[in-house]
């Protein structure tokens, strides 16, 4: 009876491997046109949100710095309601006009709608 339960027990784990392997091998063949846009080695503010997986609203670029150390506090021209960070350590966030009330720093290879729409902010570290 062992010998049975074992082998029933194996078929079971078989399945469930070549069932999980189906379907990362559905999620690598998945059409491109199907992902959201992902804004690689740029640094962006957006007057519109982050919805659907797709960053709307109007492009404010992140300049580079230039440098490894911290930016001079910057005012955004109009308020941003997304970032998308993909190309600085580091993009410090601010709520208020002067770098004023910081909402949070958003790391590299990170971004999405913020709580508050940003008003100013600064580069913290460049790659």
């Amino acid at each position: 009876m062992k010998a049975r339960s074992g082998t029933k027990r194996r078929a079971g784990v078989l399945g469930a491997v070549m069932t999980g392997a189906a379907v990362l091998l559905g999620a690598a063949t998945a059409s491109p046109a199907a992902a959201a846009e992902i804004p690689w080695g740029q640094a962006n503010f957006y007057t519109g949100y982050y919805t659907d997986g797709v960053f709307t609203g109007d492009v404010f670029p992140i300049p580079d710095t230039g440098t490894k150390t911290p930016s001079e506090c910057i005012e955004l021209p109009e308020p941003m309601h997304s970032i998308a960070n993909f190309k600085y350590a580091w993009v410090e966030v601010y709520s208020g006009e002067d770098c004023t009330h910081v909402e949070g720093r958003i790391t590299g290879l990170h971004g999405g709608t913020l709580p508050l729409p940003a008003l100013s902010y600064k580069v913290l570290v460049s790659y």
